[in-house]
């Protein structure tokens, strides 16, 4: 699988990892201070089984429509089907991601991603990705989203292994480490979707030795992403996610 594949496919898993409430504690890594909420905290619900949100993206890679079904979620376990178009080539996906609650934070500790593209000649391919990341990597606060509060992703050992038709290849690689800020509660995002009261906050998409820097913000009623920007060094957009339609 190459690097961008992977980049592609793990950012679209992560827009099924947003927070949820923390169901148990464990020992803190690192994190921020316990804050109770408050008009400037907010703290995510879990998404709804059977909730459907379809997405629109646009870059310097292309241009994507795709539609994420949340079968599970649970604070330690997400589950989600997508069905994804792009110009090449039309995908089925089904996407497992266990995580954990560790102090004030919330990490991913695996992702399974099961992917079925129809290929002209040749009918339905279907590859698989597995990730284990070991410790977990940091995804943000547990709970009490608060203005201000900022986290630390540290190195984790990423260990990748995509299985295609052709073969298996097994990838370990030590990630670089990234930051992330919570920037507002309660802001309001006009997309094609609708309006939504979100929290914004600034994190990175990390995929082995590369971070791309992205500014989420997360519906706070349906706890599902409604824009996604990805911006480089300068500060630059270099592409757009939008939620175009949720039932």
């Amino acid at each position: 699988m190459s690097a961008r594949r992977f980049t592609a496919v793990f950012a679209l898993a992560l827009l099924a990892a947003v927070p949820a409430a923390a169901a148990r504690r464990r020992s803190a890594r690192s994190g921020p201070a316990a804050v109770s909420p408050g008009p400037a905290c907010h703290t995510f619900g879990l998404v709804r089984a059977g909730l459907k949100a379809t997405y629109h993206s646009t870059g310097t890679g292309g241009v994507a429509d795709y539609t994420i079904t949340w079968i599970t979620d649970t604070p330690t376990f997400t589950h989600t089907t997508q069905h994804v178009v792009t110009a090449q080539a039309t995908s089925d996906a089904e996407t497992r991601l266990d995580g954990e609650v560790f102090g004030q934070l919330r990490g991913l500790k695996h992702f399974n991603v099961k992917t079925t593209t129809q290929v002209p000649g040749f009918g339905g391919v279907t590859a698989e990705t597995d990730v284990n990341f070991v410790p977990s990597l940091t995804q943000g606060p547990a709970a009490g989203w608060c203005v201000g509060n900022t986290w630390t992703v540290p190195p984790v050992t990423e260990t990748l292994v995509s299985s295609t038709p052709v073969g298996q290849q097994t990838q370990i690689i030590t990630t670089v480490a990234s930051t992330g800020e919570v920037l507002a509660v309660g802001e309001t995002v006009s997309v094609p979707a609708g309006n939504f009261q979100t929290v914004k906050y600034r994190g990175a998409i990390v995929s082995g030795t590369s971070v791309q820097t992205a500014i989420t913000w997360v519906s706070m009623q349906h706890n599902i992403v409604v824009k996604q920007d990805t911006v480089d060094a300068g500060g630059a957009v270099t592409s757009t996610t939008q939620l175009t339609a949720v039932q």
